[in-house]
């Protein structure tokens, strides 16, 4: 049986903020230029061409992961402001009450509850 997923508060802005991070530091990145490096070691052998082509991959791989994690690091952002937006509202919404009156005091419902 699965646990309940905690969230604390300040949670969700350390992942956003951490996930930024590690994008912006992956996008400095560069394998290509290593692969050169190996394919002027071996000189006309065919594994120099294999060299810098593999290193375009890992670099086509990582662009596409910082993609990502920046557009994860998004989502977790719209779930703040959303969470953010929707607890505002509760908020809100507990200091007006339908009737038109003013918020109820803990003093008025123990003196509801006193007469009863």
């Amino acid at each position: 049986m699965a646990g309940d997923l905690v969230i604390e508060e300040g949670d969700l802005e350390v992942l956003r903020d951490r996930t930024r991070d590690l994008s912006s530091r992956l996008q400095s990145v560069t394998v290509a230029t290593a692969g050169d490096y190996i394919s002027s070691a071996v000189g006309g052998s065919p594994l120099a061409g294999q060299g810098r082509s593999a290193g375009e991959t890992i670099d086509e791989a990582v662009i596409a992961l910082t993609r990502d994690l920046d557009d994860f690091s998004q989502s977790v952002n719209d779930s703040i402001n959303a969470y953010n937006a929707t607890d505002n509202k509760a908020a809100v919404s507990f200091q007006q009450t339908a009737h038109g009156g003013p918020a109820m005091t803990m003093d008025d419902l123990r003196r509801m509850r006193e007469e009863q």
